[in-house]
């Protein structure tokens, strides 16, 4: 005799709601594989570009917390699979709300950790946070120099580290004055798309 747990849910049945769930795996299964390539990939590159002594460093203090949210989605597929083949039961609900519970809760505690810890260590290691390059949206990277006299104005953020890794390749040591040269180049070219 099976129990309460063990038995099925009623769940719908609809050609409408299983679509619903194939899309909704889709979606979950892609957001997983871009997340994931990225967060891992960003969590590489830092790494890599700190044993050499990169110019710069991009940091995101998102990475390491965003991989506590794979068991989360992963639970949600496995969940949207068993009620696409009519195989839900109480206590697959129960183990997945367990799942989603415990991680969460280990996403927002290493997020709040690991940004501190993240800052310190970047710059223990020699770094200095600069704010010319860095965005001010929530989720992208953190831009530390490894001199703080490389760091100036320059508009458009982006143009510029590009530029970095040009003269890191070809083995060029960089001076301040150099730097405030190509930050000004590309500040001019910018303004002068929008003058009259």
């Amino acid at each position: 005799m099976t129990t309460q747990k063990t038995q099925y849910v009623e769940v719908r049945t609809d050609i409408k709601a299983k679509l619903l769930a194939i899309g909704g795996i889709l979606l979950t299964i892609l957001f997983i594989a871009i997340s994931g390539y990225f967060t891992i990939g960003g969590l590489v590159n830092s790494f890599e570009r700190l044993s050499r002594g990169s110019y710069y460093l991009e940091v995101s203090v998102w990475d390491l917390p965003v991989l506590f949210l794979m068991p989360c989605l992963i639970s949600l597929v496995y969940l949207t699979l068993l009620f696409l083949f009519n195989r839900m039961t109480q206590k697959a609900r129960e183990q997945f709300w367990k799942v989603w519970i415990f991680f969460t809760g280990c996403f927002l505690v290493t997020r709040l950790f690991y940004g501190f810890w993240l800052s310190h260590y970047v710059e223990s290691k020699g770094y200095h946070f600069c704010w010319y390059y860095s965005n001010v949206s929530m989720m992208t990277p953190n831009v530390y120099m490894n001199q703080p006299d490389l760091c100036y104005p320059v508009n458009p953020k982006s143009d510029i580290l590009p530029w970095f890794d040009e003269q890191e390749a070809k083995g060029i040591v960089l001076t301040p004055d150099m730097v405030k040269a190509q930050a000004d180049k590309i500040s001019e070219a910018y303004e002068a798309q929008f003058r009259y």
